[in-house]
């Protein structure tokens, strides 16, 4: 599996379980793995299994939400000699747990990685407080009253950033909030299909049926045609979807913006 998932991600072999290792990992894995929520749009989310999840991976350009794009991170970097450990979290701050983060040590120092965010950092951040600047976005760790960790997020994000815990949890902790979001008619996970991929430079999304691309540098929107769609999940995110699935998804993410704009 973990060979099959370093090819999918375009590494032709186990990197060292290193710094610079962590940082090669971590990247390819963001640039080639979606955050997306179509098993959630489609009826088809599943527990968090590293098999089942893994399988999903290797087929059709797919990835997942944060739960499952973090659970088979963490299972990459296992799998490539790191120590890993996962830690609950909530973006935005407030409510209950609605992310996974992950430590990794390595070269006796620790990192926050996260591909589960959909728009966060592509490479992993020192663990410790300060500012980090990836490209042109800055993104701050602090250490908070009782021991809890706040990420802060750059101003192009659509989240503040999230708070987290030090103290490690297993996966299995999970389960009952990745079942929640998944399933919950008011999580926006139900609610709207989100595409993402964070870039060098800008967060290009999805979102229903908006295509945006937002940075420094840049500010596109457009709202997707039936014509497009499937090119888009293809040029811009790896997708391949096709057939009553495909059609079933349009359907859904039509509903949505024409829900969008009756609020708006």
């Amino acid at each position: 599996m973990i060979d099959a998932l370093l090819q999918r991600i375009g590494l032709d072999a186990r990197p060292d379980a290193s710094v610079d290792g962590l940082h090669e990992l971590h990247r390819a894995y963001l640039a080639r793995v979606p955050y997306e929520d179509i098993a959630v749009q489609l009826g088809e989310t599943g527990p968090l299994d590293e098999a089942a999840l893994a399988a999903r991976l290797l087929a059709n350009g797919r990835g997942g939400y944060c739960f499952e794009l973090n659970t088979m991170l963490a299972a990459l970097l296992r799998g490539c000699g790191f120590v890993v450990t996962h830690h609950q979290a909530v973006v935005g701050g407030e409510g209950p747990t609605n992310h996974m983060a992950l430590l990794v040590e390595v070269d006796g120092s620790r990192w926050l990685a996260d591909a589960g965010l959909g728009e966060g950092f592509i490479d992993p951040l020192p663990f410790r407080e300060g500012a980090t600047e990836i490209g042109p976005f800055t993104y701050t760790l602090t250490r908070e009253a009782g021991g809890s960790w706040w990420m802060g997020q750059h101003e192009w994000g659509s989240v503040s950033g999230f708070r987290m815990t030090e103290e490690e949890s297993r996966v299995a902790d999970f389960e009952v909030h990745h079942q929640r979001l998944a399933t919950d008619p008011g999580s926006s996970f139900v609610q709207t299909l989100v595409v993402q991929s964070p870039r060098e430079d800008r967060i290009v999304t999805l979102r229903a049926r908006t295509l945006s691309a937002v940075g420094p540098t840049v500010n596109d929107k457009r709202v997707l045609e039936r014509a497009e769609f499937a090119d888009v999940l293809l040029a811009e995110f790896g997708i391949t979807l096709g057939g009553e699935r495909l059609e079933r998804l349009w359907t859904q993410a039509v509903a949505q913006h024409e829900a969008f704009l009756a609020r708006a």
